[in-house]
């Protein structure tokens, strides 16, 4: 009788821990579709926006909190639907096969939907909450433009895919610049702009390295559309307009020669880059400047914060 109980205990034991052993990797499995490096610098660029504000330093710390973790939830529920929508066309592509859903059964598929879903009505009603209706309508639009307008329209029929896709940062920059207030300001629409033309900038650099897997996949992208030539210089143009824009926030906002300075000579450093490239198209510079343009707007953002902090400084905020 003895052994006979603790012979069927364990199988329970065993059946219990096979349960949570299988929830433990589903739940790893889902939260690695949100795209953490992704959420977390859209995260950043909303948090930017509301920096920017001359009022800033009256906001909560319930505020800024609430800023921050409405936009993680609503983007990482945008990448699980991304996921989601894309798990046959990520399995035609070498960058992208290994990805959960491409040999996923149907139960995960369903799952990663409704978590993805859930994730974006919790940061949309939270930002509602307690930022406002502007701050929440332009998440919404985020997010609508990311999984609608890029991934299931542009993504796959239009080689400015990559510049409709980067409208879903600048929405972010203008939640944040939005938040509590419910106004959008010049400086928040003038850093939304710039970032609106540093998306191309970044992308169509790393889309040259992997022409090969977005021709697999039917993904058109201006590189293998009109060539690497005329694809630099398309990026240049971008990067004009980048540094305009970014050299117009120094003179339009609150930020003073720290940040001037910074966005001018990284500026210069970013148009020297891609201007080498139409003396050699070799995927090495395209790749150079695919992880310089990631540096670039670290140092723009970087910049901000420092330029701020030393007029804050100055002002005796601190003190």
């Amino acid at each position: 009788m003895s052994r006979s109980y603790t012979s069927s205990n364990s199988v329970r034991l065993n059946g219990s821990g096979t349960f949570i052993s299988t929830l433990l990797e589903r739940s790893l499995l889902l939260l690695s579709m949100t795209k953490p490096r992704i959420f977390v610098a859209i995260t950043i660029t909303a948090f930017m926006g509301m920096m920017l504000r001359p009022d800033f330093l009256v906001f909560s710390t319930l505020e800024i909190i609430s800023l921050l973790v409405s936009t993680i939830l609503a983007c990482a529920g945008g990448a699980v639907l991304n996921h989601y929508f894309e798990r046959k066309t990520d399995g035609l592509m070498n960058r992208t096969k290994n990805r959960p859903l491409v040999n996923a059964d149907r139960t995960l598929c369903l799952q990663a939907f409704a978590f993805g879903t859930v994730l974006t009505v919790a940061g949309l009603a939270f930002s509602y909450l307690v930022l406002g209706w502007l701050s929440a309508f332009l998440l919404f639009l985020g997010f609508i433009n990311y999984v609608l307008f890029y991934t299931l329209i542009f993504k796959h029929h239009s080689f400015w895919n990559v510049t409709v896709g980067g409208l879903s940062s600048s929405f972010a920059i203008l939640a944040g610049d939005a938040a509590v207030t419910g106004q959008i300001s010049t400086s928040g629409i003038i850093l939304a702009v710039m970032l609106f033309f540093w998306n191309p900038v970044h992308f169509w650099n790393l889309a040259v390295l992997y022409q090969e897997d977005y021709k697999k996949a039917k993904i058109p992208m201006v590189s293998h559309a009109i060539g690497k030539l005329n694809t630099t210089w398309l990026i240049l143009l971008h990067v004009l307009f980048v540094v305009v824009f970014s050299l117009m926030l120094g003179f339009s906002s609150i930020l003073g020669m720290v940040y001037f300075i910074s966005a001018a000579v990284a500026g210069l450093v970013l148009l020297g880059m891609n201007f080498q490239n139409l003396f050699d198209l070799s995927n090495r510079l395209f790749r150079r400047n695919f992880i310089f343009s990631n540096m670039y707007i670290l140092i723009i953002f970087f910049g901000m914060v420092f330029d701020l902090m030393f007029n804050y400084s100055l002002s005796g905020v601190f003190s």
